[in-house]
């Protein structure tokens, strides 16, 4: 039995490609910033009008957002409908999660809590298909890109968030097949002692996460990885941007929807 493809990009085959077409790859190849939101939304018409913005990407969070790998399908699925690039972070490094969330058509993963080079590497072979990693055949949707590609598979980003990843970061970073290196700032500014008090301002702002943060961005710029991250603010962006960050997750949708809506409700006071 075959698949009929009918969306804008071709399935696997086993042939190299002579150019990236994983949207995310195309993405990160083309422009010197990326840009996208966490979806926080479970509705697929919503994700499909986010699809059709001019955003790069957009990320599904299944780690600490509402999204499941039961429920996250069909929202990829309408992200695809527009050839819109996407990742999700996935629960864990648990091999067989990763395999599940590219299995439903994400164009990469990012891997939250690692913390050596050897749960890097786990991580990585998950997203390969033999012989250049472990990953299980069974896609239940056409992948984005050429996934016997090692140049345009999955893109993979591990993310450095505690005290022991950070301390083992030059060694994660030199993971061959490993794309980019993704900080996550709170739990990084926990882990480095930087929040004690739960103030997380305080916590954004302190020299501990800044000189965490550098430490970060000098492995990643040393071994050519891409730096990606969690930023709150355009100035955030703009700052991790001098610091080499090409990724940058900003908000949320529902948060850029309220901001839209708060931006309305001000032209209708200006208007009476």
């Amino acid at each position: 039995m075959t698949r009929e493809n009918t969306l804008p990009y071709e399935s696997s085959t086993p042939t190299a490609s002579s150019s990236p077409v994983n949207p995310l790859r195309v993405a990160l190849a083309s422009k010197a910033a990326t840009v996208g939101p966490w979806v926080i939304t479970t509705d697929p018409a919503t994700v499909e009008v986010l699809a059709k913005t001019a955003v790069d990407f957009l990320i599904f969070d299944c780690q600490h957002g509402p999204h499941d790998l039961a429920t996250v399908g069909p929202l990829l699925r309408a992200a695809a409908i527009h050839s819109k690039a996407t990742l999700v972070r996935v629960p864990s490094s648990d091999p067989w999660i990763i395999m599940r969330a590219l299995d439903l058509g994400a164009a990469g993963v990012v891997v939250p809590m690692v913390n050596s080079a050897e749960e890097a590497e786990i991580a990585r072979a998950a997203t390969r298909y033999p012989p250049l990693g472990n990953r299980s055949y069974g896609p239940l949707r056409p992948a984005p890109g050429n996934v016997f590609d090692a140049a345009d598979g999955p893109v993979v980003f591990v993310m450095i968030e505690t005290a022991a990843g950070l301390a083992a970061v030059e060694e994660i970073a030199a993971v061959v097949g490993i794309d980019g290196l993704f900080i996550g700032p709170v739990d990084l500014a926990l882990g480095v002692g930087a929040m004690t008090d739960g103030d997380l301002q305080a916590g954004l702002a302190s020299p501990l996460l800044r000189e965490a943060t550098g430490t970060i961005a000098g492995a990643a710029a040393r071994s050519g990885k891409i730096l990606a991250g969690a930023v709150f603010s355009p100035d955030h962006a703009r700052g991790m941007a001098k610091a080499g960050m090409t990724l940058h997750v900003l908000g949320t949708d529902t948060g850029w929807l309220t901001a839209g809506a708060a931006g309305l409700a001000q032209l209708g006071s200006e208007l009476t």
